[in-house]
């Protein structure tokens, strides 16, 4: 019963359950005062007429209290959902305004992802692409499979600059940042292990900017890192992070920014406005200046 009264009050009233277990008790202390004194005087009255009319008296008391508790269940009104219909148009994600996007049905956060995305180098190359996009469902690309206008299948991309094989065997020069894990395998020593992992370090950073990050890559011997410097050319030509308007997820996801500095960076720029310059983040307190200068290619305040 206490139970049941507990979930009315929770539900009628949207208190929470300790709120509603304070109430309990306070009606329950409400009862007892004003009973109480009623059982007192019915004892304390020796003349049976007496009793009757206190215990009448009491029993519509017990009636007037349990009719307002008495539990109803809530009129529940069912409020009629409007049908929010999208517009269905030929785009490209490539060069999809935020506007597009969010006229397509994508929400505004999944819009912004999308063009965050393009920005710091990002491409979509097919149809299915789109999907990787977080908040975009896989269902929704499909409603809209026949607009997108990219191809459904990928294609060999032959603008894209490959060094191969045969120019790394020649022993010329490559750029370091456009070079596939099959071209690194041309180098002795590196085998498709090692030459996946260089290339996924290399997405994570954004590329490299010097020959000494290679020796962050695990397992990449000090033998095999001369060899591939004999040949490897590192222009500084990496994708940059946005320090004034890049997200917290997005600052952190690189190998050099954890997620403490990332909410530091965070919190200065809003305390400070737009920062004009990278080297206005210096101040913060947990960026030591070898982790400033590591960092520091990576870095941007503008788009």
């Amino acid at each position: 019963m206490i139970k049941f009264v507990r979930q009315w009050i929770i539900d009628t009233l949207g208190f929470s359950k300790s709120e509603a277990n304070g109430t309990l008790v306070l009606i329950l202390i409400t009862f007892l005062t004003a009973v109480l004194p009623k059982i007192y005087l019915i004892q304390s009255h020796s003349n049976q007429e007496s009793f009757s009319a206190d215990r009448e008296s009491l029993s519509k008391w017990g009636k007037e209290l349990e009719s307002f508790l008495e539990l109803k269940e809530p009129e529940k009104t069912q409020i009629p959902l409007a049908k929010v219909e999208f517009k269905s148009f030929p785009f490209d994600p490539n060069t999809a305004s935020l506007q597009d996007l969010t006229d397509l049905g994508f929400s505004e956060k999944a819009a912004t992802n999308l063009i965050n995305y393009r920005e710091h180098g990002g491409q979509f190359k097919v149809k299915g692409d789109l999907s990787k996009i977080y908040g975009i469902s896989k269902a929704r690309v499909q409603e809209l499979w026949n607009q997108i206008q990219l191809p459904e299948e990928h294609t060999p991309d032959e603008a894209k600059p490959e060094p191969s094989e045969k120019i790394i065997a020649a022993k010329e020069r490559f750029d370091i940042n456009y070079a596939s894990a099959t071209d690194l395998q041309a180098i002795r020593g590196i085998g498709p292990v090692l030459s996946e992992r260089i290339v996924a370090f290399r997405s994570k950073l954004g590329g490299f900017y010097s020959g000494d990050q290679l020796n962050e890559v695990y397992g990449l011997a000090p033998d095999v890192i001369d060899r591939l410097l004999e040949l490897a050319v590192f222009t500084g030509e990496v994708q940059k992070i946005n320090i004034n308007t890049d997200s917290l997820n997005h600052l952190y996801t690189h190998p050099y920014i954890d997620y403490n500095l990332a909410r530091a960076i965070v919190s200065f720029r809003k305390q400070q406005g737009r920062l004009d310059s990278v080297s206005q983040i210096k101040p913060i307190k947990i960026l030591s200046d070898s982790l400033y200068q590591k960092i520091y290619p990576y870095l941007s305040p503008n788009p």
